[in-house]
């Protein structure tokens, strides 16, 4: 658990600074400078649960202000996500629910969207710590059919195969996991994101640097 979390706050730094030249204050300009901001508030938020909080906030005032948009609520739940991870046992699943309820939402915006199927498979992977003797046998099979629906979606897309390497590198061996379990899982994310390149600065693009360092061995199972 804790091993995962420690893994879970490298998935993005570094990743979120870039830097926007304000003009006129128009909507549209608003719009993209508070979406910078959160994505800078979300790079620096990853060893601070309350702060991780804020940010979830942060993108759900996004989320209200441009009705359309799939990507405030992505980034909301990521940010549900990483929480659930850091926080009391006893919340994690209220804060679940609610990510799941925002899934739904941003499903409804973008329908078979790899990016948010593959982030709907990882938010299942999150559901097993709430109980992993109950949950485990639910939200396992259910993450991986989840994963595997993100890469046929879109077969350029490393972040399925990276979540799928991740969870079974933590995973343990008794139960199907491990290092050598993870690594043809891992080895294809990284041939993977070698070659994508996001659709914008505001698309997903992470998971590369913690897929080398499992590769690497640099975090241990």
């Amino acid at each position: 658990m804790k091993l995962l979390f420690s893994a879970a706050l490298l998935l993005f730094c570094g990743f979120f600074a870039p830097a926007f030249a304000q003009t006129e204050t128009t909507d549209v300009d608003k719009y993209a400078l508070a979406f910078n901001k959160a994505l800078q508030n979300l790079d620096s938020s990853w060893t601070k649960p309350a702060k991780m909080r804020e940010t979830a906030a942060q993108f759900g005032r996004l989320a209200n202000f441009k009705k359309d948009d799939w990507l405030p609520r992505y980034y909301q739940v990521l940010c549900l996500v990483q929480l659930s991870y850091a926080t009391d046992p006893k919340e994690r699943e209220a804060i679940l629910k609610t990510a799941e309820t925002i899934m739904t939402g941003a499903q409804e915006l973008s329908k078979d969207n790899s990016e948010l199927v593959a982030l709907e498979g990882y938010m299942y992977q999150a559901m097993i710590l709430i109980n992993v003797m109950t949950n485990g046998a639910i939200y396992a099979p259910k993450s991986a059919a989840t994963l595997q629906k993100a890469m046929a979606l879109d077969p350029t897309n490393p972040r399925p195969h990276y979540l799928m390497g991740q969870n079974i590198y933590f995973t343990p061996p008794q139960w199907g996991g491990g290092a050598e379990k993870a690594k043809p899982h891992l080895e294809k994310a990284k041939a993977l994101f070698a070659t994508f390149t996001p659709a914008s600065d505001r698309h997903p693009n992470w998971g590369g640097v913690v897929c080398d360092m499992l590769l690497e061995g640099k975090i241990k199972n």
